[in-house]
């Protein structure tokens, strides 16, 4: 619900849509940094059993970094569990 609130930009997912825990957040650069201007796409799944199952979240967007599996843009951190 708080992200509904905020200002980042929600879309249906394209592989399901209309399906609310099944979702893509648009976030953008924050102004004044190196990142400015630039739009990252991160798509969230929510388990039935949310919130004592942890969400599925990946990057659409191709992102470089050590916790990010670079085929399929999924977060690979334990704490997320």
């Amino acid at each position: 619900m708080k992200l509904l609130m905020s200002d980042y930009v929600i879309h249906d997912s394209q592989m399901t849509k209309c399906n609310p825990f099944d979702f893509v957040v648009e976030f953008n650069g924050p102004s004044d940094s190196l990142y400015e201007g630039g739009v990252w796409f991160i798509h969230v799944i929510l388990p039935e059993q949310y919130p004592y199952k942890s969400p599925s979240i990946g990057f659409d967007t191709r992102i470089y970094h050590p916790n990010v599996d670079e085929a399929s843009g999924t977060v690979c951190l334990d704490v997320i569990n």
